[in-house]
Formats: C-alpha cells, structure tokens, sequence
C-alpha cells in the first residue's frame, strides 16, 4: 500500500478547495492510504468525517518553535510517505522545506509565476506550472496526473456534517426565524498579509440588508467581523438581522446550510457556503475570480473588471493596491449590483 501525505494548508477556503481532488483520488487508488496534516482546527474541523482521507492529523506548528516542529517532522514524517502533494495554491517557504523533509521519493505541487525560485518550489521533483485561468480545484486535480490519475470530472467541495449537526442546524435557525427566504452574510475576510482590503464596506452591505426587508438576513464571523456585524444590525431599519455568534465551525456550517443564498466576500466562509450546497453571491475586488470563484454551486460574481484587476497573486507578499483611488475595485461596487443578483438567484 503507497501513503500519500497531503501537506498542510494554512486557510479554511484553502482546505476545501483540496476536497474534490481528494474524492478522485480515493476513487481511483482505493489501496492507497492517504493521510493529511493540518495546523488549524478549523481545517482539521472541516476534514473531520471525509471518507476520501485514511488519516487526519492536526500539529499546530504555529503555535510551536521551529526546533520543536522541526523535530516533529523528522520524528513523525520524513521517510514514512511513498509521495507528498502541495495542493494549490502553496506558494510558500515553509510548505516547500517540509515538502523537502518528508524525503518523499515523489514530491509534487506547482512552480508559479512570480515569486517561484524566491520560495524553494525547486525542492519539489514533481511540478505542473501555474496557469491563471485554471479554477483552484482544477489546478489540484490537475496534480494527481502525477500518480497516474486523468480525471476530466471535477466534483463539488465537500462538508460531511452528521446528521443530528445537520437537525441542529435546522432547529436553530427556526427558533429565530420563521420567514421563507433567509440570506447568510459574511462581511469579513482573511486579515493575513493586508486582506483586510478585500472587504466591501459595511454601509454597502447595509443598504442591502435595508433594502429587501421581506428577508431575513444571518449574520457570520468572528472577532474580526464583530465591528462590522454590530454596525449593521444596530443601524438596521426593519429589524430583520441576527448574528450568528459562539458557534463552532460545523455548527456554522450546518447553519448555512439552510440557509436560501449567502452574500459574501472572497472568504473561507463563502467557500464553506459552497460546499455545503447553497447559492453564492460572491463580491470580489482585487482577487482572481477565475481562481476562487464558488465551485459547485449556482453563483453570481460581483466584480467592476477594472483595467488593472485582479492585481493579487499568490506570494508571501501582502497585498498593495497601486492606483490613486486604492482598492477602487471593491469600494465602488453598488449595493443595488448586489441586489439584482441576489433577486435572480432566487428566482
């Protein structure tokens, strides 16, 4: 039997995107044992169940010194795997030395456009280059090539959720809310390497919520979206919006799950909407919609395609905006955009 190690992903969208490319690849090498490692509970959370992995592991190598994970690997890794995968995107140092410290005999992940040598991709033996009009599942599925596996499928992202999460999911929302249509919010993203900027202003997503007052509107996040989340429901005028607080990952996404469409920035949470089934409004800015766009689902992508857009690319760099009017991209884009496509969705 091959072990097949999947290397670590730092973010939850990240994660689920790996989730297709797992399905074909269990489908096809049934006898291989494939483990993954993960460095966020989140992640770990959200992998929790998937039939396609053997093996789940969760070390936080953030938390640790790099001594202490160094030691780790070559305890627990180096030698014990036939290949190791980078899923996309993986432009990274540190993914590329732990690659190397498997002493994996096949080593694959991609080499990229910018930033490639700068990173170490070189210290993986197997690599296919970035293309940036491939969708993030593709590019993944794209690497099993590598182990003799040519699939023209590529399936949803998945979330396997119990049923009794699922039951819980339900029963929640109906404490609440007893209207027909009901719109998840995710007003945040990512705040790593200057991502705060993707976010669409919180008066644009709150004229939205003013506007269709026959829905309800469920607010998502954490800590990070609390300042955000709280301006909207205090300002709302019809007294239609919840937060969705103090809930763990799977309970989220059990949540979302019923919910009727969810309005997002280019986050992990729209993903996560995604994957558990739901329609997608999906507000992008200076990221490449061709990369992350919702797989899977019916979507709609709110973009203004200004000229010098999508100016983001996967790079340890953070993200900077280079014209006068800074992120102009998402700033601009009107609420009533996003109202036109949420009213065709639910059509």
């Amino acid at each position: 039997m091959k072990r097949i190690l999947i290397s670590p992903m730092y973010g939850m969208g990240d994660t689920l995107l790996t989730t297709p490319a797992l399905r074909i690849l269990k489908e096809n090498k049934p006898d291989f044992c494939i483990e993954c490692i993960t460095f966020q509970k989140t992640s770990y959370d959200l992998l929790k169940e998937n039939p396609n992995i053997d093996n789940l592991i969760c070390y936080p190598f953030l938390k640790k010194s790099k001594i202490e994970s160094l030691i780790y690997i070559l305890k627990n890794i180096t030698w014990k795997y036939d290949a190791v995968i980078n899923f996309y995107p993986s432009n990274r140092i540190d993914y590329n030395i732990f690659s190397f410290l498997t002493q994996a005999k096949i080593r694959i992940g991609h080499t990229y456009l910018k930033s490639n040598f700068s990173q170490l991709n070189w210290l993986k033996n197997r690599t296919i280059k970035e293309n940036y009009y491939l969708h993030c599942v593709e590019e993944n599925i794209k690497l099993l090539e590598f182990l003799g596996i040519k699939s023209d499928k590529a399936p949803p992202m998945e979330v396997y959720l119990k049923d009794e999460e699922i039951t819980s999911g339900k029963n929640y929302l109906q404490k609440i809310s007893n209207r027909t249509i009901k719109i998840g919010i995710h007003t945040g993203t990512s705040s790593f390497k200057n991502h705060i900027h993707r976010r669409w202003p919180k008066e644009k997503f709150l004229e939205v919520v003013n506007s269709l007052e026959q829905f309800d509107f469920f607010l998502f996040g954490t800590k990070e979206e609390e300042e955000e989340n709280k301006f909207i429901q205090k300002k709302s005028l019809h007294k239609n919006v919840y937060l969705i607080e103090n809930k763990n990952i799977r309970e989220v996404a059990a949540i979302i799950k019923q919910l009727n469409i969810f309005i997002s920035n280019d986050s992990g949470l729209m993903h996560l909407a995604a994957a558990v089934g739901v329609p997608v409004v999906a507000i992008f800015g200076p990221t490449n919609p061709n990369w992350v766009k919702p797989w899977g689902v019916n979507h709609k992508v709110i973009s203004l395609d200004l000229s010098c857009s999508p100016c983001f690319y996967y790079s340890p760099k953070p993200l900077k905006c280079y014209i006068k009017e800074k992120f102009k991209c998402i700033r601009e884009i009107e609420s009533n955009t996003v109202i036109k496509a949420i009213l065709e969705i639910l059509k």
